[in-house]
């Protein structure tokens, strides 16, 4: 009777969907900030889409990227370990040696394993040699992913001479001119899709936009109406911007034209992607992701950028929170209930969380710095392994955004910021100043203290030998 009851009490507790085996499209949005969408306070830009998949499904109000800039966080991605784990605690230049390390068992292997049809397209920007692309990490199928950072132009040919060719995105050559970079991207990932449904293997795609990372560049039209909508909102006042650390300056309001179409365009193919899922009878087995690979590009040295990150201090290239909270949102319609998490959760938890929704294998070895995310997905309280841990951030290198080295790390509502330049601690109770304000660290002496140690020791424990 024991046994029974055990058993009984495991069937009880158990996911409700983890063996099911759903398709799977993520998408990996690049530079979008946490401020960006509707769901997360945006007034400015128009994504109804992408605000619907945060309403109807569980939107993380406390996610983040594993690092402010995007090679690392996306080699954070593939390998569910901490970037400077893979020796990637950069943006990677072209040329260069730097790639995601092949032994690496990346997140498309291991759902490959489990029986995974996988699919990649668009910027990857994890090595440029052949051998170190997306169908050598475990894709099966892999469009337009260029060789660099960025695409040459979001407009057909999608190509620049004068930068060479580690920007032009190939596997496009048959559009014509006027085509936009985001429209083609998305019609060869719905061939994926229509050409993967109804057969026996589940699919995972990746579908890392380029957008919303410069060349800032968007539809005439949409421009056109992004003008008249910021002279209609904000009249002729200028573009307000704020000074912050080591002289830089961050734009204090979302009113660029360019950068506001680009939002637009992204959030009609997301739809797209979500229209024809339910046009084919996909959509209550397919589990949606939608995230990004840094905050929103809010600043340069001496100028404002492209984007406003407010309520959230500062932008892409820093460790404040406007540099690494990004939506992070999981829908999967009649599985996930619409419910809100404040749970913090990191890219590194994307790997196990699909393992744990696929009902495959853990690999604990592998992802080492990624919990899953079940619980909370489900609507339970968080698991002990969530409720425990802490989040840090590595970030040794300057940035054109102004950035100095720093490292930050997150415990429950405190957040300590490390600097090697200038006053070294920056403490911030999250809970009560989200915008990180009032640096607490002269009157929270002991706060620094406990969060220092576990920083130093962390930093210790992940760096490559």
């Amino acid at each position: 009777m024991k046994l029974i009851s055990t058993l009984l009490t495991a069937l009880l507790t158990c996911s409700t969907f983890a063996a099911e085996k759903p398709n799977i499209v993520l998408f990996f949005i690049d530079d979008l900030g946490w401020a960006d969408i509707g769901a997360n306070g945006s007034k400015f830009y128009e994504t109804p889409n992408i605000d619907k998949l945060a309403k109807e499904g569980v939107n993380f109000t406390n996610g983040y990227s594993a690092h402010p800039v995007c090679s690392p966080t996306r080699a954070a991605l593939m390998s569910g370990k901490a970037p400077q784990r893979v020796g990637i605690t950069q943006w990677i230049p072209q040329p260069s040696d730097i790639h995601l390390p092949l032994k690496e068992v990346t997140m498309a292997e291991a759902l490959k394993e489990g029986g995974y049809t996988t699919g990649y397209i668009g910027k990857w920007h994890l090595g440029e040699k052949e051998n170190q692309l997306p169908d050598h990490q475990g894709f099966d199928w892999m469009r337009c992913v260029n060789r660099a950072g960025q695409p040459a132009s979001y407009f057909f040919p999608y190509n620049n001479k004068r930068n060479g060719a580690f920007w032009d995105v190939p596997d496009l050559e048959d559009g014509k001119k006027g085509d936009y970079l985001t429209d083609a991207l998305t019609n060869h990932a719905l061939g994926f899709i229509s050409e993967n449904k109804g057969k026996e293997k589940p699919f995972f795609l990746t579908f890392a936009h380029y957008a919303v990372h410069t060349p800032l560049q968007a539809p005439k039209d949409l421009v056109d109406k992004y003008k008249a909508k910021s002279k209609d909102v904000y009249g002729k006042t200028k573009t307000p911007f704020t000074e912050d650390r080591y002289g830089t300056w961050s734009r204090g309001r979302q009113d660029n034209a360019a950068y506001a179409g680009m939002m637009e365009s992204l959030d009609e193919n997301v739809g797209r992607v979500v229209e024809l899922l339910e046009k084919e009878k996909l959509l209550e087995n397919t589990l949606i992701i939608f995230t990004s690979d840094n905050g929103g590009h809010c600043h340069l040295r001496g100028k404002h950028g492209a984007t406003s990150n407010l309520p959230l201090r500062s932008g892409k290239g820093w460790n404040y929170e406007g540099g690494i909270r990004v939506p992070t949102i999981f829908y999967w319609k009649g599985k996930l209930q619409a419910h809100v998490v404040d749970t913090p959760a990191i890219t590194m938890d994307i790997y196990p969380t699909l393992l744990d929704i696929a009902g495959l294998e853990l690999k604990p070895e592998q992802h080492l710095d990624g919990q899953s995310l079940l619980s909370v997905l489900e609507g339970k309280e968080p698991s002990a392994p969530l409720q425990d841990r802490f989040i840090g951030w590595s970030y040794p290198h300057n940035h054109g955004s102004g950035h100095k080295p720093s490292n930050a790390i997150r415990k429950g509502k405190w957040k300590l910021i490390r600097f090697d330049a200038g006053e070294k601690y920056e403490l911030y109770d999250l809970s009560d100043d989200l915008g990180e304000h009032q640096n607490l660290a002269k009157e929270k002496p002991e706060v620094v203290a406990e969060l220092d140690q576990l920083l130093t020791k962390w930093l210790k424990e992940t760096n490559k030998k």
